[in-house]
């Protein structure tokens, strides 16, 4: 198994206000789970989506809103998680002042390949 010095990977820009770097992905050696950090600016976050499989959000730094359902706004802060059960549709975003830093992890080492992932506002973030 290889070690992975995310420390030193590059970010690549996914969407306006937000980067990504894959710590955990095929690329990396990985067959059955993917791990993306992401650093969101505030007022910045994803579109309406859901995906084939669980997703996991950890918050690392900032206040992180998710809606699931188009239900109420969950908040989570650091040291909390956000589990989101497999095909449920949920948005998500920064929601304070501050940058926020997440990790998101799934059982799937290519989460926004085609056909995992189904964007219902908006389009997919680009994931490289």
């Amino acid at each position: 198994m290889p070690v992975v010095d995310h420390g030193s990977l590059p970010e690549f820009p996914m969407r306006p206000g937000i980067t990504g770097k894959w710590i955990c992905s095929r690329e990396r050696g990985a067959s059955d789970v993917g791990v993306l950090a992401n650093t969101v600016k505030p007022g910045c976050g994803a579109p309406l989506h859901r995906h084939d499989y669980e997703e996991v959000i950890l918050v690392e730094a900032g206040k992180i809103w998710v809606e699931m359902n188009k239900g109420p706004r969950l908040t989570a802060t650091p040291g909390q998680c956000v589990i989101i059960p497999a095909n449920m549709a949920h948005a998500w975003g920064n929601e304070g002042p501050e940058v926020l830093r997440v990790l998101f992890v799934w059982n799937s080492p290519e989460p926004f390949a085609p056909g995992k992932s189904t964007y219902l506002e908006g389009t997919p973030p680009t994931t490289s």
